[in-house]
């Protein structure tokens, strides 16, 4: 699995829109497609942010990347 696929499934989880999850993560709902699709890998000051906005621990969501990897 992706990081994509691992951060859409997470925003799915908490029952949350790409909207949503881009308001929270201060980002576009564009960039949010972007990266569930894989098109665009997101800076690791931006991964912090989005898990934040996941409430998950970065290091939980840089993990779920590696292992989806």
């Amino acid at each position: 699995m992706t990081l994509g696929y691992k951060i859409k499934s997470r925003r799915e989880e908490l029952g949350m829109s790409q909207g949503e999850l881009a308001e929270k993560a201060y980002v576009t709902q564009a960039s949010i497609s972007q990266i569930e699709s894989g098109k665009y890998t997101p800076t690791s000051p931006r991964l912090v942010t989005i898990a934040h906005a996941l409430k998950l621990p970065p290091a939980e969501l840089l993990e779920m990347g590696r292992r989806a990897g």
